[in-house]
């Protein structure tokens, strides 16, 4: 990851959704025991529900609610009371401006980018897909003074929302 991804992603680590920094409101014991309770994802069944929600969850606590469910009838319960599948339309709702000038932004879910970008020419996982740590490469044609050229970009994410992007 290059020097600007780094320093977008330490700035987003320090802000809190809303663009505002301030203090962690989430202490970081909340990741080993995210860890742990990923950990206790048997079946597949479990699994695929997680790594479909995880670009939707908006804290560590709220993965932590989810995974503390212990059968998938429960967790079933838990996404019904949330409405959590309903995000993406809401996310969608508040990227729009950014979706109708091709942009995207740090804690942006992959499906939204896709929404912004098109689908990408390649994607390259890092670790267990389950986790959605990925890294998507785009080759667009572009208009310029001088003529067309092309222009490579490539966008990680980490639980499936941006944490940066790089374009040649």
């Amino acid at each position: 990851m290059g020097c600007a991804q780094i320093e977008r992603r330490q700035q987003m680590e320090s802000t809190n959704m809303d663009g505002e920094m301030g203090s962690h409101s989430e202490p970081m014991h909340y990741r080993g025991k995210i860890r742990d309770l990923e950990k206790g994802l048997i079946t597949q069944q479990d699994k695929s529900l997680y790594s479909k929600l995880l670009p939707w969850f908006t804290s560590d606590e709220e993965k932590l609610s989810f995974l503390r469910n212990s059968d998938y009838e429960d967790k079933q319960k838990w996404v019904m009371k949330t409405q959590i599948l309903s995000r993406p339309t809401v996310m969608a709702g508040k990227y729009k401006r950014l979706i109708d000038n091709q942009d995207i932004a740090i804690g942006m879910p992959n499906d939204i980018v896709k929404k912004s970008w098109g689908d990408p020419l390649n994607i390259e996982t890092s670790g267990n897909a389950l986790f959605k740590n990925e890294k998507w490469r785009y080759l667009r044609t572009i208009s310029t003074p001088d003529g067309f050229k092309q222009e490579k970009r490539v966008v990680y994410f980490e639980g499936g929302r941006v944490v940066g992007w790089e374009t040649d």
